[in-house]
């Protein structure tokens, strides 16, 4: 570990990633790491796990009759999972910092398609319910 006084004034974190044995990186640069991963293993995790469970309520609390919008929560969850990994691999480093962070217009608007597409069946589905 580097010693604290040959940092100079920037306080700086020893940080062990999987690609080097050791980066020192400043409280900004650690924030901006977080930021990203939030975004790219959070943001998605979160929905597609939110939407299994969701999915797993409905089949298991309710009639029969809603075991199809519980199968479309299913199928949903299980399609942003994918776009999650498709994304994070298509991505490359987005930990680098000296590349700067770009939204991919393409998996924006694959997510807006297939959250359209799923919310449109299930408002098919609940409408047709008698």
């Amino acid at each position: 570990m580097v010693h604290p006084h040959l940092l100079g004034h920037r306080k700086h974190r020893l940080y062990r990633g999987h690609r080097a044995r050791s980066l020192n990186i400043t409280e900004e640069e650690l924030v901006e790491v977080r930021a990203r991963e939030r975004t790219f293993d959070g943001a998605y995790w979160r929905t597609a796990m939110k939407s299994f469970s969701m999915g797993m309520i409905i089949i298991r609390l309710f009639t029969k009759a809603f075991y199809e919008i519980g199968i479309i929560f299913v199928a949903f969850g299980m399609t942003m999972l994918g776009i999650s990994v498709l994304r994070r691999k298509a991505a490359g480093d987005v930990f680098d910092q000296r590349k700067p962070f770009v939204t991919s217009g393409f998996w924006v608007a694959a997510t807006t398609a297939v959250t359209t597409v799923a919310y449109a069946i299930m408002f098919v589905l609940i409408m047709s319910l008698s």
